[in-house]
């Protein structure tokens, strides 16, 4: 749901902060001033004030030079966890998933072109880290991306393939984008997604799309399997009813 705030009740320095937290990754997991500042478009004075803030707040630690999140930060990301009705409203369904078929269980969110776990079963089968808590993963090369995707329109579609990031993660991504379209119109037709070795060597997807009582999408139900324990055609055989008999229970 969007949220229609006015500019004049927005506090500037509340929304500059949390991008700078958000400027740390995988790729740059420590920064300086200077990048800092290059990054976020503040001058050097300011992006200097704002790390010095956060470092105050123990977000930050620093060793002079460079700038990393702390531990503290993960207080974010548990708070919606903790606390959102989505995740907490979706547990107990993902770990009856689980239980019943012996596979991975996952919900999966949009946010910022990207797919967030917001709730993951205890247990796991699999040696992968990508399915984790919290975790952001393409929307290209997963099933509950390409469930999204498919919500689209095909030039809303397209446009959102052309501006993100299409790396070719494992020898059977595909980052084409005429067959990406392809891909999506199967999704379209089908009303479930399946992904095959695409995401990580080895790994099986089948995901159903989960939506509000207007029909509208906010999410994916995933189940994960490994290819030494099944096949596609038998993962979607033997629980795609299960996965849709469970989405009803998630309809909000």
């Amino acid at each position: 749901m969007q949220n229609n705030v006015h500019q004049r009740d927005l506090i500037v320095g509340l929304q500059k902060g949390l991008a700078i937290i958000q400027l740390f990754s995988k790729a740059f997991p420590r920064l300086t001033v200077p990048q800092v500042a290059k990054m976020s478009g503040l001058t050097p004075s300011a992006a200097r004030r704002f790390l010095l803030t956060l470092l105050h707040e123990r977000y930050l630690q620093t060793d002079g030079r460079h700038y990393w999140l702390t531990p503290r930060t993960l207080r974010l990301g548990q708070a919606y966890v903790d606390s959102a009705r989505f995740p907490r409203m979706v547990r107990p369904v993902v770990e009856y998933i689980a239980s019943r078929t012996g596979e991975h269980a996952s919900v999966g969110v949009i946010d910022d072109d990207e797919l967030v776990y917001i709730a993951r079963s205890k247990h796991t089968p699999l040696n992968s880290t990508s399915v984790r808590l919290g975790e952001r993963v393409p929307i290209y090369c997963t099933a509950g991306g390409r469930l999204w995707l498919a919500t689209l329109s095909e030039p809303e579609c397209e446009a959102v393939l052309k501006r993100i990031h299409r790396e070719r993660r494992t020898p059977y991504t595909i980052t084409d984008i005429p067959a990406l379209m392809e891909k999506i119109d199967e999704v379209r037709a089908l009303g479930y997604a399946c992904i095959e070795k695409e995401f990580e060597v080895d790994m099986l997807v089948v995901a159903v799309p989960l939506s509000d009582r207007e029909g509208e999408y906010w999410g994916a139900l995933s189940l994960t399997s490994h290819q030494s324990r099944t096949t596609m055609e038998a993962l979607c055989r033997d629980h795609l009813d299960l996965l849709y008999s469970a989405r009803e229970m998630l309809a909000v």
